[in-house]
């Protein structure tokens, strides 16, 4: 398990230094808590210690006779996450989870107030344990957003998934939102769910106080002879110290609380995504606990 740390923190730090973009590394650990089923029976505990990596460097950027900017950009991203349960759950959560992708986005405008974002990428989901072609997933995404003000944008489009076997097309919203000077105020809606409010003492120190952030993890798995799709989603608040190191780098910390980490496991199939809506069959969640975080950032 170690190696496997050892490994991502190198592999996202290399990166960060030979492009020298935008790039973080992060890693979190949430104590043991109960994990229970629909009718919040206990069925067993588990803690969770995850690290994460990502970096973005442009292929091409110009702009338009109206100073437009037109971007080609990837991004690698990964994220390890091992999983330390006990009883039932941990039958039904794999030891760890490994995600490890590769997306090419591209921003256009389409007026003045007009812009197109799309991204496509492939990348593979699965626990160590069963690693396979099967865990090779590809994602998609268009958005069209609409620049309200200078600091406001809304958006429509669609996302695309293999991850329940078949391409799935799925409706998608955008909205990005910050205030910037001595109080700082962030909402977006994209990848993730964040909302943020933060103070700026100095130059160089910023304290936040993130009311939410939500994201999850996807692995193909295989349970009794059959690969099935493990998804996980978290939702967690905390407060975070931000001091910056340099021009361009900074290194922070949280301590706050995981609200919410939602278990699902479903078929791979059409009727699968369907009934991962309308039934609580294959549901679980553990409960609320406290949240670690430490982290590197690099270009932001």
């Amino acid at each position: 398990m170690m190696k496997r740390i050892i490994f991502l923190c190198f592999f996202c730090w290399s990166l960060i230094q030979v492009y020298a973009q935008q790039g973080y590394i992060e890693t979190g650990y949430t104590p043991s808590r109960d994990f229970l089923n629909e009718d919040k029976e206990k069925l067993g505990s588990g803690d969770n210690w995850q690290v994460s990596g990502r970096y973005s460097f442009p292929f091409s950027v110009k702009t338009n006779d109206k100073g437009q900017p037109i971007a080609w950009s990837g991004t690698v991203s990964g994220t390890y996450a091992r999983m330390n349960n006990k009883d039932e759950a941990a039958f039904v959560n794999p030891d760890d989870v490994m995600n490890l992708s590769f997306n090419v986005s591209h921003l256009r405008p389409i007026s003045k107030k007009w812009y197109m974002m799309a991204s496509l990428g492939v990348g593979i989901y699965t626990e160590t344990a069963h690693i396979s072609y099967k865990g090779i997933l590809a994602n998609g995404a268009v958005i069209f957003a609409y620049k309200l003000k200078e600091n406001l944008d809304i958006g429509v489009g669609a996302g695309l998934t293999n991850s329940y076997g078949i391409p799935i097309v799925m409706p998608m919203g955008f909205l990005k939102w910050n205030s910037s000077g001595r109080y700082e105020i962030n909402v977006e809606l994209a990848n993730t769910v964040k909302a943020s409010v933060a103070r700026r003492f100095s130059d160089n120190f910023k304290l936040s106080l993130v009311l939410f952030d939500m994201d999850g993890m996807t692995a193909v798995v295989k349970r009794e002879n059959d690969y099935k799709i493990y998804g996980a989603t978290r939702a967690r608040a905390y407060l975070k110290p931000e001091l910056k190191l340099g021009n361009k780098s900074s290194v922070y910390l949280a301590v706050g609380s995981e609200l919410m980490n939602m278990v699902r496991i479903s078929d791979r199939s059409l009727k699968g995504f369907t009934n991962s809506f309308k039934s609580n069959t294959g549901k679980w969640e553990f409960d609320t606990s406290v949240y670690l975080m430490a982290g590197f950032k690099y270009g932001f």
